[in-house]
């Protein structure tokens, strides 16, 4: 017989009628079950009920007594349940949403004295929110792993800064709008590798800033205002920014104008070109036709390129920063 309180309840007093408890039972701490099923009872506080079976993410069939788990929705949380001999309730897990974009799914709610929590949602099919892991059931609980997050852009390794600053002292900033900079800046090169499939060519669509002087460049096509594909410098002695593509082979300078002089223009547009993946991209200052001079343009009035670090403050020299966009698979 079952203990309640100190009265002794004889087992033949628990009758079920219709999946609803008439006598001898004690409601879960979630209220009635739900689903099919009904309720469902113990004896002799011996076996702990089943939690039910969740439908992704949906509302767990098999409501219980207090020796069983309750409702569970969206990955759903176990209620406490358990006989006193430490008898655990599972905890459910819920599966993420589907699809582009979609949410993930939070992990089930581990059950009392459960030796382990919930696990986590799985995650969307891409672009998804990273799941929350499970939370620990009551003593000895741990809490579940987390899930996946979505995949991140094939193209994160081309987000990219050309940085040339001025050297700081006043002595370095001449009365014609110049200033001088280190070898270092002056020539510049660096080499990253595009993600995603190599046996792909992907649309990878850039935003453009920047504060930069002005260049020429001959044999290829003007893009927009200051982009420039393909071709050469044409006048060596101002600071040429470049983008080389492996394949398909291409370059692509960020700074055109129909002139030079000793001027600069803010960059703000966006753009977009075609990388295997896989391919090695290389960014280049003054790396084709270009002679460095230790002389650059300064920001002599200093302009300020909104958004863009270290706005509000102005940049003491010159810069071009891409960000991807996107990277859209052919």
């Amino acid at each position: 017989m079952r203990m309640n309180g100190s009265v002794p309840v004889p087992l033949l007093m628990v009758v079920a009628i219709g999946g609803m408890h008439v006598a001898g039972c004690s409601p879960s701490s979630s209220g009635s079950g739900s689903g099919s099923g009904g309720h469902s009872s113990s004896a002799s506080g011996g076996g702990t009920g089943s939690g039910g079976v969740t439908s992704s993410g949906g509302v767990t069939s098999s409501g219980g007594t207090s020796s069983s788990g309750g409702n569970a929705s969206s990955g759903g949380s176990a209620s406490t349940g358990g006989v006193s001999s430490g008898g655990s309730g599972s905890g459910g897990s819920g599966s993420g949403g589907s699809g582009s974009g979609g949410a993930s799914g939070a992990g089930g709610k581990g059950g009392a004295n459960a030796s382990t929590g919930g696990s986590g949602g799985a995650p969307s099919a891409s672009g998804g929110n990273v799941p929350a892991g499970g939370k620990g059931g009551g003593v000895g609980g741990g809490n579940g792993g987390a899930g996946m997050g979505g995949s991140t852009s094939p193209a994160a390794s081309l987000n990219y800064r050309f940085d040339c600053p001025c050297k700081p002292a006043a002595a370095d900033h001449g009365t014609d709008n110049n200033c001088n900079v280190t070898m270092q800046t002056d020539r510049q090169t660096a080499v990253t590798t595009m993600g995603g499939d190599a046996a792909k060519v992907y649309d990878v669509t850039f935003h453009v800033r920047g504060l930069t002087e002005p260049n020429t460049y001959k044999n290829g096509t003007i893009q927009m205002q200051r982009f420039y594909v393909g071709g050469t410098t044409s006048t060596a002695g101002y600071t040429s920014y470049m983008m080389t593509v492996a394949d398909p082979a291409q370059n692509y300078f960020f700074n055109y104008n129909a002139s030079v002089g000793h001027m600069h223009f803010k960059l703000d547009y966006q753009v977009t070109v075609k990388i295997r993946g896989g391919s090695k991209v290389t960014f280049d200052v003054n790396g084709d036709g270009s002679v460095p001079d230790g002389h650059s343009v300064a920001n002599f009035d200093m302009t300020v390129v909104p958004d863009v670090p270290p706005a509000p403050m102005w940049y003491d020299g010159q810069f071009v920063q891409l960000d991807v966009v996107s990277a859209v698979a052919q």
